[in-house]
């Protein structure tokens, strides 16, 4: 089964990268592709309510499962797992197109080992699936914040096959040279005296084809060499724990929603998320969704250490555009006082 010319198993991408990192502008452009445009998607969203699933389902004519509120990588991983049996079933049974791959888009705070695991350890799974590489997504714009303070992060990287440097025409050539090398350095650290089979590309503007992508990973060692060390992993993050509503599980992050039902003026919707970054600094991990505004229904997505959001038009069917409010993730303890701010703030 290792000769992947002559197993029929279906190919699984796992397309990783820390929030804000481009993930999903990415598998967009790559689902226009002939070669992607048949593939079964997974989207794994924190919150109630998810966008991305939104956004790659009016984009292509696939088959797509959603596992909201949970991160594969801990408490959603059982439901990864069904997903997958499901989509198995389904397909056999004809009750869905016969996909010829399958993409599975994680949270901003899964890290790839345990899903790579995960596919080894179950038998239905490891009959009818291959992982046939990991996919991270890196923002040149934020990736020395990024990694420099979460963990997650480091992992995803070093758990990839190939990693695509995304958001390059935000920084300048020369940053991005140094990134690279950076990033590489990094590369070599982690694999010692193994030769360095992980690929490096950048993207632009979501630019990095299908084609590419597929190409590099054809380039990269199999997928399974790149697991063997995972207990060398940084799991600090493990020993941290939210205590919330929203989002609690092994990550110290939460996910809350922040509805906003009523149009309002864009002047305001700006104040608002302002107020927002006020009150949780470098707390507020990632904002995202859809709003609407007396100039039309918007859009709006923030990273991490990004110091404004992406306001951009709707321009998804109308019937995808039921929840109207911003889904976020927020890095765990908060203080009592930037509770109450944010408590408030949620109810305005």
């Amino acid at each position: 089964m290792n000769d992947t010319q002559t197993d029929r198993r279906i190919p699984v991408y796992l397309l990783t990268g820390y929030l804000g990192s481009g993930k999903t502008s990415l598998l967009k452009s790559w689902m226009t592709s002939p070669l992607l445009q048949d593939a079964a998607l997974v989207i794994n969203e924190l919150g109630e309510v998810g966008l991305d699933h939104q956004l790659l389902s009016s984009a292509s004519e696939s088959s797509a499962a959603l596992i909201a509120n949970a991160c594969v990588c801990c408490t959603g991983l059982p439901g990864l797992e069904q997903s997958l049996e499901d989509l198995f079933w389904a397909r056999l049974e004809r009750r869905i197109p016969r996909f010829p791959n399958l993409i599975i888009e994680t949270t901003g705070l899964a890290e790839p080992g345990p899903v790579s695991q995960m596919l080894l350890n179950n038998e239905l799974l490891q009959e009818r699936y291959r992982l046939a590489g990991v996919i991270t997504c890196l923002s040149a714009a934020t990736a020395h914040q990024v990694l420099e303070r979460h963990a997650e992060a480091r992992a995803q990287i070093q758990g990839a096959n190939l990693l695509v440097i995304t958001k390059t025409d935000t920084v300048s050539a020369e940053a991005l040279r140094a990134l690279t090398l950076k990033v590489e350095h990094q590369l070599m650290h982690w694999a010692g005296h193994e030769a360095l089979c992980t690929q490096v590309a950048t993207s632009a503007h979501a630019n990095f084809r299908a084609d590419q992508m597929l190409e590099a990973l054809v380039k990269a060692a199999p997928a399974s060499s790149h697991h063997e060390h995972e207990h060398e992993h940084e799991h600090e993050h493990e020993h941290e724990h939210g205590h919330g509503h929203g989002h609690g599980h092994a990550h110290s992050a939460e996910a809350y929603f922040w509805a906003m039902p009523e149009a309002l003026a864009p002047h305001v919707l700006s104040s608002r998320i302002a107020d927002l970054q006020q009150c949780l600094g470098d707390r507020l991990l990632r904002l995202k969704g859809r709003v609407e505004t007396s100039e039309g229904l918007r859009l709006v997505q923030l990273a991490p250490f990004e110091p404004l959001p992406s306001i951009t038009e709707d321009h998804l069917p109308r019937q995808a555009r039921e929840a109207k409010g911003l889904t976020l993730i927020i890095a765990l303890p908060l203080g009592a006082e930037q509770q109450a701010r944010l408590q408030k703030l949620l109810q305005s």
